[in-house]
């Protein structure tokens, strides 16, 4: 805003004056002239005042903050009615962290989310490796639902009788309804030595279980060899410990004489990008991993240099949970020619969320990105369909683990 400044001009009488009608003329007319030269710079001032708070008023109403006055009114009423009739316990800091997360909901954006500052420490340590839990793997379904994808082996959840599929109904009591996966992951760790309790959804059987909290090291890649020649990678999530555990397991089976490998990604939900770049850079030959667009429409291609490469044929399983950075790493090695996928169609997360960090270690991560496979296809909400479609026999899986994708895709490399 300009402010304009307003001087007064002086301007002096040069002509000699008569001496005695001179004086007295000044006499007289000095008290009225001081009285309208008052009125009238008071006059003036009120104009500027007014214009300046009319000015002061546009510039407000044009670029008001999201909280202002009527909003900072309301919330306070909302409160008083909550304290008062609400059949809840209301907590003033979960109101707030509410508001928050209200505020990015507000959005349309489903992936944003606000953390406090302990969640922030917890996804951190999570996306680490190390963390005190019971060892399951979480994820969410399109309802918002909660339920176990698998568990690590040895595991305190796998000791309980947990299996992929169970769905969370509550954590300690508490209902994991509206709850991303994320969440319903930190409802279940905790302190070293204690316990939790799940409520589960098996079919139309709800169970409890009591289960003791242990510390764990996040192990995000098994491998073994299924035949002489065929080497076995599942891939469960995308963090920090992904990519030396990797690496270790291409190297084991490499020396095992694997010629061809099966990568299982049924079930992986994601992670961080940065992994699944370096992940496909060990397997893949010269050639584009993924495309990135960001809120500006600026496009990021990530390339492989072509310094690492595995020479023989891959087989990908994928089912509805292999989602975001699994579909990636999926579609970067079917678009390069260096893999078949054998299954059901991805879930389809074409998306790349950030996390930023608030000044008192909270954060919030919402999306700013969507991808695109190398062929130029955006997969969000559709996915990534099979070269060959195989439904999984749940039933059979279930009964004595016989799974009859991974006999498909064993029975197509021996074939070929």
């Amino acid at each position: 805003m300009e402010e304009n400044n307003n001087t007064t001009e002086v301007v002096n009488d040069t002509s000699a004056p008569e001496k005695a009608d001179s004086v007295s003329k000044k006499k007289s007319g000095f008290l009225p002239g001081f009285i309208i030269g008052m009125l009238t710079m008071l006059l003036l001032c009120a104009v500027i005042i007014v214009i300046l708070c009319l000015n002061r008023i546009v510039f407000l109403s044009a670029g008001r903050g999201l909280v202002d006055s009527e909003v900072t009114s309301k919330a306070e009423t909302i409160k008083a009615y909550l304290d008062q009739y609400s059949l809840y316990d209301i907590n003033d800091d979960d109101l707030r962290k509410g508001m928050l997360n209200g505020l990015l909901k507000g959005t349309g954006d489903k992936y944003a989310y606000y953390y406090d500052p302990q969640e922030m420490r917890d996804l951190v340590r999570d996306y680490d490796g190390t963390f005190y839990g019971i060892g399951a793997f979480i994820q969410s379904d399109s309802d918002g639902n909660s339920f176990i994808s698998g568990t690590y082996e040895n595991s305190p959840a796998e000791k309980a009788g947990l299996i992929a599929g169970d769905i969370i109904i509550s954590v300690d009591g508490k209902s994991t309804k509206g709850y991303d996966r994320y969440e319903v992951a930190q409802m279940i760790h905790g302190e070293l030595g204690t316990t939790v309790v799940l409520t589960i959804l098996r079919g139309d059987e709800e169970l409890e279980f009591t289960i003791k909290r242990d510390k764990l090291k996040k192990i995000d890649v098994s491998y073994e060899m299924l035949t002489d020649k065929i080497g076995y990678i599942y891939i469960k999530d995308f963090d920090d410990v992904t990519v030396d555990q990797f690496a270790e397991a291409l190297a084991t089976l490499k020396g095992q004489g694997m010629e061809d490998m099966v990568l299982d990604l049924r079930g992986n939900t994601g992670g961080l990008l940065r992994v699944t770049i370096d992940v496909a850079e060990q397997i893949m030959c010269k050639g584009k991993i993924v495309s990135i667009e960001n809120a500006g429409g600026k496009v990021k291609d990530y390339e492989c240099d072509g310094s690492r490469e595995f020479k023989g044929r891959i087989v990908i399983l994928t089912d509805g949970y292999t989602a975001s950075a699994s579909e990636i790493l999926t579609g970067a090695l079917r678009d390069n020619g260096m893999a078949i996928t054998m299954g059901t169609r991805t879930y389809g997360k074409g998306l790349v969320q950030n996390f930023y960090y608030m000044s008192d270690g909270s954060g919030i991560k919402f999306t700013t990105n969507q991808y695109y496979t190398p062929s130029g296809a955006a997969i969000n909400e559709v996915g990534i369909e099979p070269d060959i479609e195989v439904v999984l026999d749940y039933e059979a899986y279930l009964e004595d683990k016989t799974d009859n994708q991974l006999d498909a895709a064993i029975e197509y490399l021996e074939k070929q």
